[in-house]
């Protein structure tokens, strides 16, 4: 096992069964973070030096100081170079095209490709959380393909993928001038996780909808200037952008994200439902209910009773245990 860690132990304390053939994406995300705190290295004991718990937490925070992609990348790839041992990051511009890089460090050179891969990964991540949506990757490079006759397609995008000497995305220039679209936060590496767990940043997922409407104290009376901020843009050109990466209207995302919100504070919290309502922006109890039981075809006390009924799924418990492991992280 790279970085001398124990398979087994690995595997249960990640609830994965010894035999499984395959592991859900809450899982492996969860392996990641086992082998770190296994190894007590957020380098996963892989590259030319250690990474203490942190690193990736005042990372995040580094990127939460600026208010663009491109500035956040920059003050990231300084902050690799001063910091760290391990990672040397580039932002090349290439024509109407950024290629972003990361480069691991260190004596064993297939360790560092594990490396290199399982980081980069988790970066394009964050940079999805940063800016509350996938990011259209054009073309992606990693040092390390473990099978040639794998589909060669980045899973994250579906973009084209290939063999090169660092791992690399190449994005739409454009994308540096994205705002940020997150706020600080206590817990940026959870969040961040949390962002990329629910929203699947996938080609059809309606990506990062929690993390726009829940900057807004009142997100139910959210709008779609608010959420969807970008200079020059009037919400009717807005609107059709919407409609076109999303396959829906604003107030339909707005909608779905207020039934997810609100299902999770009925099921995990006490507060009662006139809170709750209002807390979401609803000026009168019987108008939140009434949008419950348009929206989601229930009332606010059966979706309440049904999360009490539930039966504590695998992933729930996946996502306690990568919860408590990503707080050992945070600054």
């Amino acid at each position: 096992m790279l970085g001398g860690l124990d398979l087994d132990t690995l595997l249960s304390r990640s609830l994965v069964a010894p035999d499984a053939t395959h592991v859900t994406s809450d899982q492996h995300t969860l392996l990641m973070l086992n082998s770190i705190d296994m190894t007590g290295d957020e380098a996963h004991a892989l590259g030319a030096g250690r990474l203490n718990h942190g690193f990736a937490s005042l990372g995040l925070r580094t990127m939460l100081s600026t208010s663009a992609l491109g500035p956040a990348l920059e003050v990231l790839a300084r902050y690799f170079a001063t910091c760290s041992s391990v990672f040397r990051m580039r932002i090349e511009p290439r024509g109407d095209f950024v290629e972003i890089s990361l480069r691991a460090e260190g004596r064993d050179e297939a360790r560092c490709e594990v490396l290199e891969e399982i980081w980069f990964n988790a970066l394009y991540a964050f940079m999805c959380w940063f800016v509350g949506r996938r990011l259209p990757v054009m073309a992606a490079t990693v040092a390390r393909l473990d099978d040639p006759l794998v589909q060669r397609v980045y899973w994250a995008t579906n973009a084209p993928l290939s063999r090169g000497e660092t791992s690399s995305l190449l994005l739409p220039r454009a994308c540096l001038q994205w705002r940020r679209l997150v706020e600080d936060v206590e817990e940026p590496v959870w969040e961040a996780l949390r962002f990329w767990m629910d929203d699947d940043v996938g080609p059809h997922a309606q990506a990062g909808l929690r993390s726009v409407f829940s900057r807004f104290e009142t997100p139910a009376r959210t709008r779609l200037d608010e959420a969807f901020y970008d200079h020059g843009v009037g919400d009717r050109q807005m609107s059709r952008r919407i409609k076109a990466e999303y396959g829906a209207t604003f107030r339909d995302l707005r909608g779905d994200a207020l039934v997810d919100v609100a299902t999770r504070m009925l099921q995990t919290t006490d507060v009662p439902i006139d809170e709750i309502g209002a807390q979401l922006g609803y000026a009168e109890e019987r108008s939140f209910r009434r949008f419950l039981r348009n929206r989601a075809g229930q009332t606010p006390a059966q979706i309440r009773r049904a999360g009490a009924r539930a039966p504590r799924t695998p992933d729930e418990a996946v996502r306690s245990r990568i919860h408590a492991l990503t707080r050992k992280m945070e600054l």
